[in-house]
Order: structure tokens, then C-alpha cells, then sequence
């Protein structure tokens, strides 16, 4: 959560500094702020806004600022509420020194309580602002020294840069846990949050690891340890992504735009992983296939969408790798002293590669002896970085907050690994394998004939829009599928949304239905498709209102609903991949309709980098 970026160099520092707030506001936008040294007179020029990124921008529309240095932040509130006075950047009492920040300070009630004693005076309710106090309280002409005393002192989860109105040549970048990449120009350096904020001036990158300092000046970069001031060499990354693959192309939003790129993110991923008729991952060697061979049992750890994700990993393990596994949200994983072993795969599902939960839980499994193995989109991202194997989804750049993409392309590439590991432990056939993957390739035009239907969804969406409850249910693969059709839409139309094992609505949730209750029925044929048809019966016979989604040349189903949207008839494992479209677009459409911000829904942000 929330977006920081960094600017020194020969450019004028403040369209930078915006222009990466507009890539970076996906990850908070209750307020926003920036500060630069203004070469006159070295100060600090301040300004900040509660409210989005447009606030600040009407503040700043006319200002010319000579400043080749500045950092800015968009945040996402944790301690303090929305306001001016608790958005980023936080000065100090002198207003020499300012810090933006990602992340939470578990200590700062302490150390705010000390630097009160010590005559400090405080302007927000924020934990951040104790920070540049704490600094300025260590600063005896030396800022880096006084940073690194403080950053001893703090206890939590951050990432921060600072600056010195008394060092204009400098800025100052301390990352623990939370995000923080550096880029490297020419005659100019960058820090931001995300690479999608500096890749319009530069793909090269370094990833500062856990417990770095980075020292930035326009024509150096100096990266050291916080035990040892000894400079350390880093790796210089390429980033692939190009800006216009962080650009809308045309569409009204990015969560359309996203939804729109999901045959394109299949056939890619299809086109990485298949070779001569075999799944291959290029980031599993010999050694990692010896691993995988000998697991005893699964855990699948994540958080939202990509739990969602994991049970439908679930689901497929079980029946083609024939390994037992099980599925945990990464903010429990944790706290309930898991029983993993050195004998078990713990995999860790992740879009962004910086879920604070789910870092912490991929620590935790290693630290009990378990294999992990890391699917995530960011490349370089902290979790990719840390597990014993990683598998890159490469869906591109998402910026919309409620995930769809990214999802498609998780699935995806569970359906791979799934085959990939039941290759390994000869648990299915060459001529199985075969039909398999002939099937899957088909995927990418499936999901295209989907998103030209999606006018079917127009009617319902235009009857429903103003429900305020919904409930959702699917079987088997699909039970996942209604729990994501009701995640996508609470979370951008703030509808109470539910989704259930239908085989479950006897036990308690039926007591809802009546003529008033639109019921999504996830129904594609299925190993359960008489069960979950027996169930909407029963949902038919208190008259609810109901869309279902079939499979095309289904008649029975179409008899029992309201509406219907047919998608391609594949075998089950895909009709998670398949079914679960539909439901993005009509929860897309119920929110348009509210007159909904889809990419920034209220309260979210796109990564979630506290705990």
C-alpha cells in the first residue's frame, strides 16, 4: 500500500514526481503530497492534499519550480484518517528534513512518546511523522548517519526515502519488507514503490533487498547494509513491461482494459510454457524437479483473488498430481503453528510479490524447513526473490485494484505446474497429457468468444444494479469461482456480495432467498452439474432471481433462470477460467451503473503491504 517516488537528476523534479503518482495511485489514494528542495534558497517546498491525486495537481496547476529533486507519495490511510495533515510528505520541526513512507511503524507510540519529552512538535496523527523526527533528532550535520540511527530504533514493516534541504545532492532510501526499486538513469536516479512509475524514463533497475541503505545522487548510486557501511555491488535488471502497457489503450478504465487483455495474457503464457508437447518452466531446473518429485503434501498460501486462486489449485492437485494439499489465507498461515515439514511444498500465490502476509508466511514456512515455491506476476518482487523456486505469470502490469488478469493468469498457470508436477510423479498418462494440453491451447479462444458476448450481461446488470445483496454459488472447480464473482463484486460496487458451496444453501444461507434475492449460479457442465441443477430448483421454487452461467446448448438450466450466459463447453479444470469472466464483466457493469471508480474502489489498495 501506498505509492512513494523519488527524483534526482538534471530534469525538473516536479512533473516526474507527478507523472509517477499517476502510475503509483493504484496503491492509495486518500491523499497525496510532494516535496522538493527549491535551488533558490534551499528550502523545502511542500504540498499536499486530502483526496486523490487530483486534488494535488489543481494545487499545483501554474507552479514552476526550478527543483531537480523531490520525492512525492500517494497514501492509503493506517494510522490516522484521510486528511491534509496526515498525508505524506512529513517535515521535520525545522522543516530541513522530509520522508515519505510505505508500510507501518509497530513502535512509534514509544518513540513519539521520548521526542515529546525532547520538545518535538507533531502535525499529524500519523505513525510516519515520528520518522523525520527521530532523524532530526540523531542529525548532527551527517543526514544519512542520523537516518541509519533511526531506522536502528524502529521496529515494523517500511520503506522510506528521504531528503535534506542541508544535502540537497542526495536522497536517501532505507527498504524493509516493503517495496522499493531503484532506477538507474543517466545522469539521473529514480525510487519509487513500483517500476511502473519510472519506466517512462528508464527500464534499469535495482532491487533493493531487506535492511539496504541506497544513497542516490545524480550520477551515483551507493547501496550498503544497515550493519555495515561497506558498499555492496547489485544486479542492474531490464524491466520488459513498456508504458504503453501501463496505459489505458483506448479503454474508459484499466480493470476493462485488463479484462479485455485476458486471451492475449493466455496465449502468451500458453506460448512461454509449452515445448514439444511438454509443459516447461524456465525457472525450474533438475534440481528443483528432484524437489518437487519427493514432496509429502501442498500448502497453498495467499490472500483475496489468489486465494481464490489456490483453492482452484486445490481442486486440480488433488485429482491430476494425486498429492494431498491445503489451502490457508497468509494472514493465519502463521498463527496457527502450521505442521509443515522438510518434506512438504508450500506455494505462495501472489500478484504484486510484495503481500506483507504472504511474506511473512513464506518466511515462516522456510524457517520450519519447507520448500517454497513462489507464482507471482512482478518480476524481482520480494517473494519472488525469496522462495526456494519461483514461476512468473508474466500477465503485464495491473494497475486496476479488483484483480482479473492476473487471476486468468494464476489459474493458468496452476493448470500448467498441475500437469508439469503430475508428469513428474507419473501420475497421468502421455495420452492424457496430450489431449490436455490440445485442449488448453484452445483457451484463448474461448475466453475471446466470451468477452463478445458480454452485451448478454447488459439486461441483468441493468435490472440489478441497485440490489444491495447477492449471493453466489458454484460446485466443485466452480465453488471458487462464486467466492471471486462475489470478491469482484463487493469490491467495486459495495454491494453485500456472498459466495457458497451450493450444496450448502440448505445449511443455513437459503433462509435469504426470496423474490427479492439475485442468485449467480456458476452451473457449467460438470461432475456436479445434476447436483448444482437440484439446487437451483430449490432456489427457483422460493423465487429468487436468477442468472446462471452455463454451458453452451445447455436446456435445462435455461428453463430454471431469468438469464442465462453460455460459455464454451470444455472440461471442467478450464471452466473455472471460463466462467469466472462473465462475472468480472457483470460485476464491471453493476458498478459502472453505480457510477462506481472501478480502478480506485474506497478503502482498497492494489497491493497490501502491511499486515
Amino acid at each position: 500500500m501506498c505509492g512513494i517516488v523519488g527524483y534526482i537528476g538534471a530534469r525538473k523534479a516536479l512533473p516526474v514526481l507527478i507523472q509517477g503518482l499517476e502510475q503509483l495511485e493504484y496503491r492509495g489514494y486518500d491523499s497525496a503530497g510532494v516535496v522538493c528542495i527549491n535551488p533558490t534558497n534551499h528550502s523545502l517546498f511542500l504540498a499536499k492534499e486530502k483526496g486523490k491525486l487530483g486534488q494535488l495537481k489543481s494545487v499545483l496547476n501554474g507552479v514552476s519550480l526550478a527543483s531537480t529533486t523531490g520525492i512525492a507519495h500517494t497514501r492509503w490511510a493506517t494510522h490516522g484518517a484521510p486528511s491534509k495533515a496526515n498525508a505524506h510528505p512529513h517535515e521535520d520541526c525545522k522543516r530541513r528534513i522530509a520522508l515519505v513512507h510505505n508500510g507501518i511503524i509497530e513502535n512509534y507510540q514509544e518513540i513519539k512518546h521520548k521526542l515529546l519529552k525532547k520538545g518535538h512538535r507533531f502535525r499529524s496523527e500519523t505513525d510516519t511523522e515520528i520518522a523525520v523526527h527521530l532523524i532530526e533528532e540523531y542529525y548532527d550535520g551527517d543526514v544519512e548517519q542520523a537516518f541509519r540511527k533511526a531506522v536502528g530504533e524502529l521496529k515494523g514493516y517500511f520503506a522510506f526515502v528521504v531528503l535534506s534541504a542541508d544535502e540537497p545532492g542526495k536522497l536517501f532510501v532505507f527498504k524493509r519488507s516493503n517495496p522499493m526499486v531503484i532506477g538507474v538513469g543517466n545522469g539521473e536516479n529514480f525510487a519509487a514503490s513500483d517500476v511502473t512509475a519510472i519506466i517512462p524514463y528508464t527500464r534499469k533497475v535495482i532491487y533493493l533487498e531487506d535492511d539496504e541503505f541506497a544513497v542516490l545522487e545524480r550520477d551515483s548510486i551507493t547501496i550498503s547494509s544497515r550493519a555495515s557501511h561497506k558498499p555492496i555491488r547489485k544486479t542492474i535488471s531490464e524491466v520488459k513491461w513498456s508504458v504503453d502497457e501501463a496505459k489505458k489503450g483506448g479503454f474508459p478504465n484499466f480493470m476493462l482494459k485488463e479484462i479485455y487483455e485476458q486471451p492475449r495474457v493466455a496465449e502468451e503464457t500458453l506460448a512461454k510454457r509449452l515445448k514439444n508437447g511438454k509443459v516447461w518452466f524456465d525457472t525450474l531446473d533438475s534440481k528443483a524437479e528432484a524437489h518437487l518429485k519427493k514432496i509429502r503434501k501442498v500448502f497453498v498460501v495467499s490472500c483475496g483473488t489468489a486465494y481464490h486462486a489456490g483453492l482452484v489449485g486445490r481442486y486440480m492437485l488433488e485429482e491430476y498430481a494425486k498429492v494431498p494439499t491445503e489451502v490457508q489465507v497468509s494472514s493465519e498461515f502463521r498463527y496457527v503453528d502450521p505442521l509443515v515439514t522438510k518434506e512438504d511444498l508450500v506455494i505462495l500465490i501472489t500478484q504484486s510479490g510484495e503481500t506483507a502476509d504472504t511474506i511473512a508466511a513464506l518466511r515462516e514456512a522456510r524457517a520450519k524447513g519447507a520448500c517454497t515455491l513462489a507464482i507471482v506476476n512482478v518480476v524481482g518482487s520480494t517473494i519472488a526473490r525469496e522462495a526456494d523456486y519461483v514461476i512468473y505469470t508474466h500477465a503485464g502490469p495491473e494497475i486496476g485494484v479488483a484483480s482479473t488478469k492476473a487471476y486468468i493468469a494464476q489459474l493458468l498457470t496452476f493448470a500448467l505446474f498441475t500437469i508439469y508436477l503430475a508428469c513428474l510423479r507419473k501420475t497421468v498418462s502421455a495420452g492424457f497429457v496430450a489431449s490436455y494440453l490440445k485442449e488448453m491451447r484452445k483457451l484463448p479462444k474461448a475466453i475471446t468468444t466470451i468477452l463478445h458476448r458480454e452485451k448478454l450481461l447488459e439486461p441483468p446488470a441493468k435490472t440489478l444494479f441497485k440490489n444491495k445483496n447477492f449471493l453466489f454459488l458454484g460446485r466443485g472447480y466452480n465453488f471458487p469461482t462464486a467466492l471471486e464473482g462475489a470478491l469482484k463484486l463487493k469490491e467495486i460496487s459495495y454491494a453485500h456480495a456472498h459466495g457458497y458451496a451450493a450444496g450448502e444453501m440448505k445449511h443455513g444461507p437459503i433462509a435469504l432467498i426470496d423474490s427479492t434475492q439475485p442468485v449467480i449460479c456458476i452451473a457449467p457442465f460438470s461432475k456436479t452439474y445434476e447436483k448444482m441443477v437440484s439446487n437451483i430448483q430449490e432456489i427457483k421454487a422460493r423465487k429468487a432471481i436468477v442468472l446462471s452461467i452455463t454451458t453452451e446448448g445447455d436446456k435445462s438450466v435455461k428453463q430454471l433462470s431469468d438469464w442465462v450466459f453460455p460459455i464454451p463447453k470444455m472440461s471442467e479444470i478450464f471452466s473455472s477460467i471460463l466462467s469466472v469472466i462473465p462475472l468480472q464483466l457483470f460485476a464491471y457493469k453493476i458498478s459502472v451503473k453505480n457510477h462506481r471508480d472501478v480502478d480506485q474502489p474506497r478503502n482498497l489498495a492494489k497491493s497490501v503491504t502491511v499486515e
